[in-house]
């Protein structure tokens, strides 16, 4: 049985025996993450979801084998350690209720290899940001003003992932605004804008997969509506995809030069 005099006699034995047990743990974890870089390479993002997952395991071991060395040497088991009575009982399993659900959670995010460190997501709640750590129980997101975040990974599992890091292509949509007094020269303005695109962007899609469009859209009240749609084998992050961008946007300021057409300037009124 239960000898607490035994806990107290070998009270040196039992913290020597938890710190070299550590640190064998420890070093075992450091030589794993060394074999498992030279198996995965450059893939970082495999190589810290594995790597996690592992460590784990290793430290689940570390605690079972602690707990059982107890057992064995006081006669405390680990169910002793929790047999409070039912008012204990119910403080430790609501305790452990939202533990529980993070530890899931952030499993479920580790499984379900959609998304690794290092990659740029954005979630439907709005979170955006590129992702510094996945861990068990949250996760850390660095936003674009260098804000590192800590959220909680019961609130991601469940929601719609965007990640942008694994996406190959993106989108830019830009509408124009033109004059009345200009619509005799859209047309050649859509041929100028589609020739100086094509010769600014060299990943822009034109075989046909995706659109590549500049078209007259619609008549509104004080200007006409052009609204040019192209896609780019580019991800839609990261500098590339914002030089790019600016590429197309200069390419549509020359066409407008070259054919005379004015932009209309969106004009907002206030209120009192």
């Amino acid at each position: 049985g239960y000898n607490p005099l035994n806990v107290l006699d070998n009270a040196s034995g039992f913290f020597s025996k938890a710190m070299y047990s550590g640190w064998i743990t420890l070093r075992l974890c450091l030589f794993k993450r060394y074999f498992l870089k030279r198996g995965f390479g450059s893939d970082l993002g495999k190589l810290n979801v594995v790597d996690n997952m592992t460590n784990g395991v290793f430290y689940l071991a570390w605690m079972l084998y602690f707990l059982n060395y107890l057992e064995v040497h006081t006669g405390l088991a680990i169910k002793s350690l929790f047999s409070v009575g039912a008012t204990g009982t119910l403080v430790f399993g609501l305790a452990s209720k939202d533990i529980a659900s993070q530890m899931i959670s952030g499993i479920t995010l580790h499984l379900s290899d959609k998304i690794f460190e290092g990659d740029d997501v954005r979630f439907s709640d709005g979170t955006s940001g590129k992702v510094e750590r996945l861990g068990w129980f949250e996760t850390m997101i660095r936003n674009s003003d260098e804000v590192v975040v800590g959220i909680p990974n019961t609130r991601l599992s469940g929601q719609r992932l965007y990640n942008l890091s694994r996406t190959p292509r993106s989108q830019v949509k830009q509408e124009l605004r033109v004059s009345y007094d200009d619509a005799d020269k859209i047309p050649k303005l859509l041929k100028t804008i589609k020739d100086e695109i094509q010769k600014s962007c060299p990943k822009l899609i034109t075989d046909g997969s995706r659109p590549f469009r500049a078209h007259w859209r619609n008549y509104e009240d004080d200007h006409l509506q052009i609204v040019v749609d192209c896609h780019f084998l580019i991800k839609p992050t990261g500098n590339e995809y914002w030089d790019n961008r600016q590429e197309m946007l200069e390419a549509i300021f020359r066409a407008a030069r070259k054919t005379g057409v004015q932009f209309e300037r969106l004009v907002r009124i206030g209120g009192i």
